[in-house]
């Protein structure tokens, strides 16, 4: 991974959310499979869950993110909770399996939209113009005269 420098709040925004992207349909693809693709696969998308929050952590932490802390209590609950059933999914339990990565998808969706929110919240004011026309004389046209 790139290093990323404070001044690019755009381009970090844009690599997690295509990174957030790619595991929604790894998710999604999960989701959709038979209990027992379901079971056999689940470890596997904890695993790629807990990559996406740790690349999430260093981009955050980079850019000097509001709420940070909060944010990474949330993402270590998410973790352990995922952590802790992955026996019992994997031994066939595929309806707890569901119910946790239906919830899991629902937190990081509301992720996506606060670190959005807050990176564009974040980015410096670009300048206004100055749109004065006291500052320049007025035009000459078809019509218009100007004064001696």
């Amino acid at each position: 991974m790139a290093p990323l420098s404070s001044s690019s709040p755009h381009t970090a925004a844009s690599a997690l959310r295509r990174a957030r992207k790619l595991l929604f349909v790894r998710i999604h693809a999960l989701a959709c499979l038979p209990d027992a693709g379901f079971c056999a696969g689940f470890d596997a998308i904890v695993t790629a869950i807990e990559a996406d929050l740790a690349h999430e952590q260093i981009v955050m932490e980079t850019l000097a993110f509001d709420g940070l802390r909060e944010r990474l209590a949330e993402n270590a609950l998410l973790l352990a909770s995922l952590h802790r059933i992955v026996t019992q999914v994997e031994a066939g339990n595929a309806e707890l399996g569901r119910v946790a990565l239906a919830a899991a998808a629902d937190l990081l969706s509301l992720h996506r939209l606060t670190t959005d929110l807050a990176l564009v919240l974040a980015r410096p004011a670009s300048p206004v113009p100055n749109h004065s026309h006291a500052a320049r004389p007025p035009k000459a046209g078809p019509g218009r005269r100007r004064k001696p």
